[in-house]
């Protein structure tokens, strides 16, 4: 629907709250600039900055808040010196009767012998391996993962071939033992 300029002007008056006289002579854009009813103390624009702010505040906060994943949470679960930690994404989880974690590195070496090393490291720290697969991911790279268990607690080691490097994801659930 086309407005002529006639009605777009009366209405755009009428938003501002200003009444024109029929006979012409009222500017509405000008009396209401002067009585200062576009900008006023109770503007929602103003609101809604104050409210961004605040948002923005809370955010730096809680970014500065947090706390970094070490590079080897436990000693029973370990990390060789060369891998690199990659910390962005690793996640610890601690509830009153389990810690889950995601440990993400990225190493060197192929799959075949970051998966050996891991499944040295880890049964000389007492894990004993459960079970074993190899995958082609659906970006077509190949990997493999080894299941491994302690007492109650799973560690799970997932190795992909990478464009650049080895990815190792350490994904762990241990129960937390009564202190």
């Amino acid at each position: 629907m086309v407005l002529g300029t006639g009605r777009r002007a009366r209405e755009s008056a009428d938003a501002l709250g200003v009444e024109r006289a029929r006979g012409g002579g009222v500017d509405p854009r000008a009396e209401a600039l002067a009585q200062r009813v576009v900008h006023g103390d109770d503007d929602t624009i103003r609101r809604v900055r104050v409210a961004l702010i605040a948002v923005i505040v809370l955010l730096l906060f809680a970014c500065a808040g947090a706390v970094t994943v070490p590079r080897q949470p436990w000693d029973d679960i370990p990390v060789p010196a060369r891998w690199v930690q990659y910390s962005r994404d690793s996640v610890i989880v601690q509830t009153p009767t389990a810690t889950t974690a995601k440990l993400i590195y990225f190493a060197e070496t192929s799959v075949d012998q970051t998966l050996e090393q891991t499944r040295q490291l880890l049964t000389q720290a007492g894990w004993a391996e459960t079970k074993s697969e190899r995958f082609v991911n659906p970006e077509k790279f190949s990997g493999a993962w080894a299941e491994f268990a302690k007492a109650d607690d799973v560690c799970r080691v997932t190795v992909i071939e990478g464009a650049q490097a080895t990815h190792v994801d350490y994904t762990v659930a241990r129960v937390n033992r009564s202190r």
